[in-house]
């Protein structure tokens, strides 16, 4: 099979007899052609045609003149996907055109209607069909518990009405199929949101241009001022509808109309209203199966219907050639849904004359197309003209001629700004510089002496990023200075672009080089005795909760003394600003090692201030923090790890991230999915860690050494990928080993302290005594407390599992709550109980005891405390219940154990993280409450260890209880 390689023989994209295809359909071919000569699939082309001029027949003809084998279009409603569906079986549009033979075969298309959950349902599918048309909810990775098509399996994607490329759904298919050919097809290049489309513009037809080859027509607009209120406004719409479609069909009796709004229950009201009225419609909208409303569009094609009412984008796509009315009675805010809207009437049917006519209420506009419907200009020039000014802008421009010859590079005034790395002694700059990517090329690169600063330049093309559309730019330039003080084993780093500078870093610096410790970073600032902080940043070093967030920020003038001392029991320097007199401000950021002075200046110049900055790193002692924040938490650099960590917690980005996708080879993509990290063993005089990295259920060793340049190494995992982004933005795309380097996990440990990276954070350690009421003394006769796990059936003495759920029972609502038993591998908590009498949801942690009788053994709580520290990330979080499906549908032990299966879809379809209070229960047979709860009683690790976890659960916004005998 592949279809359109088998019957190229059929296909003529320029036949000598009959009407062919359209100048525009034939240009965006030629564009593809040459984009895939000389482009990289790692960017998408975009293909901008006004809508009614033919993007379908652009498709077909591609399929054929790119030479592809199979194709995922990706459509925005179901009702457009089940029309592709049809016209691409058939290709009756290059048929008729004469470009394709009348007796060519049909397609096999496959409509996607469901989700897929496995590889093998796909490549059962792929045996036997060459398109593949969905919409983004079926096959997006954006969504857990869906399996996308696999990337080798398929040799393109096209993308219709691609303007909505910027959702989140869109962006995770464009992210997830970056190495295939994809194309997208759009009326309008460009958003008005401040979202940008992650294609490159290769071929645009004006409306312009449209209008004079009478591909489209015209419109004429019936403005109407009345006012605000929706049932006036709907009946006076109405009145006018019903004068100019008399009118119309005298002149065209085939034409028909189309009637907008924003919600279904109002397009059902106006479906009665014009009935009423002596109109014959009907409305589709998304509620409704795709074969409804096929039948209707048929229905309106064969003049069955005067029209349609359909709601927001069903009418994207619509392909009813005879539309030449439109009455908007909920007004399209932006200038790209309006085009995408009029186009379904501008087009030139053979059997129609005259312009279309549009029929809207003025008062209703708002937003950017208040111009367009508040002019008194016509329609045929105006629409072109808005689109023009839009598309100005997103036409390729030069900002240098650096690749010319004669260039002469400028003398830098660069912004005092540098990372700052320690290097050994027998450190040297390699002698070959070389981009590893083919996106950056460097154009310049200078140093005078190897005491010199190293200059590079390099030359992209990037989107401007405060634009409104995709907007490259030809040779944008970016400097790069690396300083090398050999004398203090110092390396400063200057870029304007991280990603130029990581293209071809490697080719300089040949080892690992490790960020100055905070220490030392501190010392930059510490030696002036002026203190006049205008702006301190304070990192959560007690590991980011709800309540407390990851970082906060105060500015002002001496803002060091509207912090309050017990912020210290959280917080950290995160980034400081210090006036140091009239003429020196300098700031420090630790997330990396910056260091910044709010001035400007030549090469030479940013050397002598890293020469001064080396005075101050080296100089006199390290210090634990900055002066006059000495009761945030300090910083001293970690070189010991004194005990197996209570929990190893991931960074943020694993959880706050909206996707995230972690790939290996020959398996599954992982999504979404927090890493398990737990220590085994120390090493080398306690300055090394052992342990396992559970990524589902893959299973790798890691080790993190303090005496290593690379802090993290995970064997077996060199493949191993993480892709993560938030919105518009990737915010990591590498090795699971590099980001653990760059984003490395925070080890908790038992005395409250967190070691990041290099970085031993120590929270002030003032606290309250636990309160009491964490303490809950339960009944365990009947109970084995030797034995956790839960038994569907059990003889004599129950598990620890079974008596916590007996214990739960007499607080039971038939009906209105819920227990999930989630005991095994990767698990929430054993326990998920959902008491919806009080809005609560409690993870329940258990485990056996390791004597026959109750006491207060450290052995009894150091799994259990861990579990609920790496547990947190679950308070408030909006996925929870979408794990939890999963869970049930997947794991072998998963279950619900009091409830109903119709209990947890309401809960799933209600669930809304700000309607519920979160409760960790752990429950340890073990624990005698009067001992393990007496913080006086000696050598009481029960209780110590307990406090830096109560400390993470409230700073997460959730509560505590710990249950015991």
């Amino acid at each position: 099979m592949p279809y359109f390689i088998d019957n190229k023989n059929l296909f003529n994209l320029e036949p000598s007899n009959g009407d062919g295809l359209r100048d525009c359909q034939l240009g965006a071919i030629w564009a593809l052609k040459s984009y895939k000569t000389n482009g990289t699939n790692e960017v998408a082309s975009l293909i901008s045609t006004p809508t009614g001029s033919g993007k379908t027949a652009i498709m077909m003809a591609a399929c054929f003149e790119l030479g592809l084998r199979k194709i995922l279009i990706v459509v925005p409603s179901k009702i457009l996907r089940r029309q592709i569906t049809n016209q691409f079986r058939e290709l009756r549009i290059l048929k008729n055109k004469n470009c394709l033979d009348e007796n060519s075969p049909a397609v096999s298309v496959y409509e996607v209607t469901s989700r897929k959950n496995s590889r093998e349902e796909w490549e059962t599918i792929l045996d036997s069909h060459d398109i593949f048309v969905s919409h983004p909810n079926s096959i997006s990775p954006y969504y857990q518990g869906l399996e996308p098509i696999p990337v080798d399996l398929i040799d393109a994607v096209f993308m219709d009405e691609a303007h909505h490329e910027p959702a989140p759904t869109w962006q995770s298919l464009n992210s997830f199929y970056r190495t295939q050919l994809k194309v997208f097809f759009t009326a309008t290049p460009f958003r008005r949101d401040r979202k940008r489309m992650s294609a490159k513009l290769i071929y645009h037809y004006s409306l312009e241009q449209a209008l004079e080859k009478e591909i489209l027509r015209p419109i004429e607009f019936h403005g109407e001022s009345i006012g605000n209120h929706p049932p006036d406004s709907n009946e006076a719409l109405l009145e006018t509808a019903i004068a100019v479609f008399e009118q119309e069909r005298n002149t065209n009796p085939t034409c028909s109309i189309l009637i907008r709004t924003d919600r279904i229950e109002d397009a059902v009201n106006l479906v009665t209203l014009y009935n009423d009225n002596g109109f014959n419609v009907d409305v589709i909208h998304s509620k409704r199966s795709s074969s409804v409303n096929e039948s209707l569009i048929e229905k309106v094609n064969n003049g069955e219907l005067d029209g349609l009412v359909c709601v927001g984008i069903a009418s994207e796509g619509l392909d009813i050639p005879n539309l030449k009315v439109a009455v908007l009675h909920a007004t399209p805010r932006s200038i790209p849904y309006t085009i995408q809207f009029l186009g379904r009437i501008s087009r030139t049917p053979l059997d129609q004359e005259g312009p279309a006519k549009l029929i809207a209420n003025t008062d209703a506009v708002r937003g950017e197309v208040r111009r367009l419907y508040k002019s008194d200009s016509s329609r045929r020039l105006l629409i072109p003209q808005i689109v023009d000014e839009q598309m100005q802008l997103a036409r390729h421009y030069r900002s240098s001629q650096a690749k010319e010859e004669d260039f002469q590079m400028p003398e830098l005034n660069v912004y005092f700004s540098a990372l700052v790395y320690s290097t050994p002694a027998n450190f040297n700059f390699q002698d070959q510089i070389a981009s590893s990517s083919s996106n950056f090329e460097i154009i310049h690169y200078e140093q005078e002496n190897d005491e010199s600063p190293l200059i590079i330049v390099t030359a992209h093309n990037k989107p401007i990023d405060w634009a409104s559309r995709e907007i490259y730019i030809e040779d944008l330039l970016d400097v790069h200075i690396l300083y090398h003080a050999s004398e203090h084993n110092l390396l400063f780093e200057l870029t304007t672009s991280e990603l130029a500078l990581d293209s071809l870093k490697d080719s300089i610096i040949n080892m690992e080089l490790q960020s100055i410790t905070h220490g030392r970073l501190f010392k930059t600032l510490s030696q002036f005795s002026q203190s006049d902080y205008l702006m301190v940043g304070m990192k959560n070093s007690a590991l980011a909760g709800s309540s407390h967030p990851s970082y906060k920020t105060l500015i002002g003038s001496s803002v060091q003394a509207a912090i309050r001392s017990s912020e210290g029991r959280v917080f950290g320097t995160g980034h400081a600003v210090l006036r140091l007199d009239e003429e020196n401000t300098w700031g420090i950021a630790t997330r990396k090692g910056r260091v910044w002075a709010m001035k400007r200046g030549t090469a030479s110049e940013f050397r002598d201030w890293c020469d001064h900055l080396c005075t101050l790193i080296v100089d006199g002692p390290v210090i634990a923090n900055l002066p006059g924040l000495s009761f945030l938490a300090t910083s001293e650099t970690a070189t010991r790890i004194e005990e197996l960590p209570a929990a190893i917690i991931p960074d943020a980005i694993f959880f706050k991230a909206y996707n995230v996708t972690i790939s290996s080879p020959n398996h599954n993509p992982i999504r979404n999915f927090t890493p398990i990290l737990n220590g085994v063993r120390l090493q080398e005089n306690n300055s090394r860690l052992l342990g396992t990295l559970q990524l589902d259920d893959l299973s790798f060793d890691f080790t993190f050494d303090l005496n290593s340049d690379r802090l993290w190494s995970i064997d077996g995992a060199n493949d191993v990928t993480v892709f993560a982004e938030r919105r518009d933005d990737t915010i990591v795309d590498k090795s699971i080993e590099d980001v653990f380097n760059e984003y490395p996990p925070a080890l908790a440990l038992t005395d409250g302290s967190i070691i990041v990276g290099r970085n031993k954070i120590i929270p002030n350690t003032d606290i309250e005594d636990l309160p009491n009421e964490i303490w809950k003394e339960k009944d365990w006769n009947g109970c084995n407390i030797r034995s956790e796990a839960y038994a569907e059936n059990p003889n004599g003495d129950i598990p620890v599992i079974n008596q916590t759920i007996e214990l739960l029972r007499p607080s039971l609502v038939q009906g209105g709550d819920l227990i999930f038993l989630d005991d095994g591998a990767h698990e929430i908590a054993d326990l998920i109980y959902f008491d919806s009498a009080n809005s609560t949801i409690h993870f329940i942690h258990c485990k056996y005891s390791s004597g026959n009788n109750a006491g207060c053994r450290k052995s009894d709580c150091d799994e259990l405390f861990a579990q609920a520290m790496r547990s947190i990330h679950w308070i408030s979080s909006p996925i929870l219940l979408d794990r939890i499906n999963n869970r049930l549908e997947n794991a072998q032990n998963s279950q619900i154990v009091y409830g109903s299966d119709e209990l947890l879809v309401t809960i799933s379809e209600n669930y809304r993280v700000n309607n519920w209070k979160y409760n960790l229960i752990l429950v340890q047979p073990g624990f005698r409450i009067s001992q393990v709860s007496n913080k006086n009683r000696a050598n009481n690790n029960v209780y110590e260890l307990a406090i830096p976890m109560y400390e993470r659960i409230v700073g997460s916004n959730g509560n505590i209880e710990i249950w015991g005998t």
